[in-house]
């Protein structure tokens, strides 16, 4: 066969790829088209028919609870459903910006003869009770009673006094009461309802660290549902839309957590991230050294650094291609909206099915650890805007199989690479101080776990679950089981306790770990809490194994796996846990 130079660095079958996803891209604007032509009313009568003659695609006689999630059009509706308390805050970036970020405040409470008093579901009061953690209001109370001041009034104190002074100064006044803050950080086209779609109360690990004491955050990236406003620019202007990774690193992340501690008063977060959530935390914590002083622990769900690539031939192919192509496909503001489109339009399971079958050309899952009426409800609240240079950035990445940032410099050519001519700068990962754990799935083909080891420094622990893809680490059956006891182990041990302050001891406290940095500072507002509380125990009897009920081949317990890498050996507690 002749060579024809570029012509030939495709196959005939990938060129019949190409020329079918254009014919579909075709065939698929003009259902839109006709669509958007069609009442609303008549769209709703076609679901009610289709419900009718397949009575098996509809998901409430599965659930009770799976209509309103999947109707749900927003955090404040979910958690209402819940009946979890939620506060929206905003965010302004660096660069202007404007972050909408959920808060729960505390756990799911009643109203009785006494008031307002704690109402945890039952399933989180098992989960917490066998893994050894208190409820919210067992420990505050415990705090609450040495001051003799009430949990209401504390709460109200402090946020009366956040409206203003915390921001310029940061430490709480005396007799306030500052809860251990958790961030979760949600993936790409994602959004910060993601972890409010499990069915049970105790697979949400939202709901279940505002349980076990926690002031839990729920952050968003620019552009997505809850953060599609600027303060100069408009959506609709091409400019809005100009920013990849890098920004997300530079100003979103270190922006948003800022914000968060400033509002609480706390010296340190714990972060959890979920895919393209751990790719941001890694990537600023890497260039922004003061960061890792923030963040007591960052908890990495199913890590995207350097995927290794897709499944398909056909995407691969693109992928290599100048993101000039990739630029003609998607337009140069915000990729897949047809997915947004076809959401709205199909009825819940069977937009299920056809994600099912999207995920599976393209990575190859199975999705078999959700059940279908899980998968209807969370598919739902799966996609949400970002930009296209975003996903370029990606590709970049699984082209170059470097975690670097975005190169502004396109070869001239599709498929010939323009590094020869500079090099893009790897985010030096490496660096990082902040303690860190990961968690990822056997069959997820999009973390290549041993790539990401020989970047990162010493770990406090790798776990690999091995029956879990890339999504069931939001929401997999068993997460309550196989995943969150360990996180919660990981929090006791990382996370600043919640106290109340005293003036002058939380003064020295700051000063302490300002100069010693996150490391050290954890141990010392412990032992500020053990003085507070009138503990004599000793620093070395603070273990993490300690404050929970594990049995003795618990992974968290095994520190003596030695884990050999591409560029060195390290020692880590890298445990397989069974499902």
């Amino acid at each position: 066969m002749i060579h024809i130079p570029i012509v030939s660095r495709l196959s005939l079958g990938d060129y019949r790829s190409i020329i079918l996803t254009f014919v579909i891209l075709g065939i698929e604007t003009c259902f839109r088209m006709v669509a958007y032509l069609i009442p609303g009313p008549i769209l709703d009568g076609g679901k009610a028919l289709v419900e009718k003659i397949f009575p098996w695609v509809v998901t409430n006689h599965i659930s009770a609870r799976a209509p309103p999630l999947e109707n749900a059009a927003n955090v404040q509706e979910m958690l209402r459903f819940w009946n979890y308390p939620v506060q929206e805050h905003l965010v302004r970036t660096q660069d202007n910006y404007l972050l909408g970020v959920h808060r729960i405040t505390h756990g799911r409470e009643r109203v009785s003869a006494k008031g307002r008093v704690p109402n945890p579901p039952a399933d989180i009061v098992k989960l917490l009770r066998a893994n050894g953690v208190p409820l919210a209001a067992e420990t505050k109370e415990a705090y609450m009673d040495k001051n003799n001041q009430s949990k209401r009034d504390q709460e109200e104190d402090l946020e009366a006094d956040l409206n203003a002074s915390i921001r310029e100064h940061p430490h709480p006044k005396k007799g306030d009461y500052i809860k251990p803050v958790v961030l979760l950080y949600h993936g790409f086209m994602m959004c910060s309802e993601v972890w409010l779609c499990n069915l049970d109360e105790e697979r949400n690990l939202a709901f279940v660290l505002a349980e076990a004491g926690y002031d839990v955050w729920l952050g968003n990236t620019r552009a997505n549902k809850y953060s599609l406003k600027h303060m100069f620019l408009k959506p609709h202007e091409q400019k809005f839309w100009e920013f990849s990774m890098d920004e997300l690193a530079l100003f979103d992340l270190p922006d948003t957590i800022d914000y968060i501690l400033g509002r609480t008063g706390a010296p340190s977060l714990v972060y959890i991230g979920f895919s393209q959530g751990t790719a941001q935390a890694f990537a600023s914590l890497s260039i922004k050294p003061d960061l890792n002083d923030k963040i007591s622990l960052f908890i990495a769900l199913a890590p995207a650094t350097t995927p290794p690539g897709l499944q398909n031939g056909l995407i691969t192919s693109i992928i290599k291609a100048t993101p000039n192509v990739i630029y003609l496909l998607l337009g140069r503001k915000t990729p897949l909206a047809a997915a947004l489109f076809w959401q709205n339009l199909l009825h819940p399971t069977t937009y299920a099915t056809f994600i099912d079958m999207a995920v599976k050309f393209l990575f190859g899952w199975k999705s078999q650890s959700m059940s279908l009426v899980q998968k209807a409800v969370s598919y739902q609240h799966l996609y949400s805007f970002t930009s296209v240079r975003i996903l370029v950035h990606w590709f970049q990445i699984i082209r170059t199989q470097v975690f670097q940032m975005y190169d502004d410099v396109q070869p001239r050519v599709p498929y010939l690479s323009s590094t020869r001519s500079h090099c893009p700068h790897p985010f030096p990962t490496n660096q990082i101080t902040t303690p860190i754990a990961i968690f990822y799935g056997g069959e997820d083909t999009l973390v290549d776990i041993q790539g990401l080891l020989s970047d990162l420094p010493e770990l406090v622990g790798v776990w690999e679950v091995p029956n879990y893809e890339h999504l069931d680490f939001l929401w997999a059956e068993g997460l309550d089981k196989h995943v969150y006891p360990y996180i919660l182990e990981l929090l006791e041990s990382h996370s600043f306790n919640g106290h109340i302050s005293t003036e002058s001891d939380k003064r020295k406290a700051m000063k302490r770990s300002a100069s010693n940095g996150a490391g050290t500072h954890i141990r010392e507002i412990r032992t500020l809490v053990r003085e507070l509380e009138g503990d004599e125990h000793d620093d070395d009897d603070h273990e993490v194994v300690s404050a929970m009920n594990t049995p003795n081949s618990s992974p968290l317990l095994d520190r003596n796996h030695t884990l050999s890498s591409r560029q060195s050996s390290r020692r880590t507690s890298r445990s397989y846990l069974d499902v």
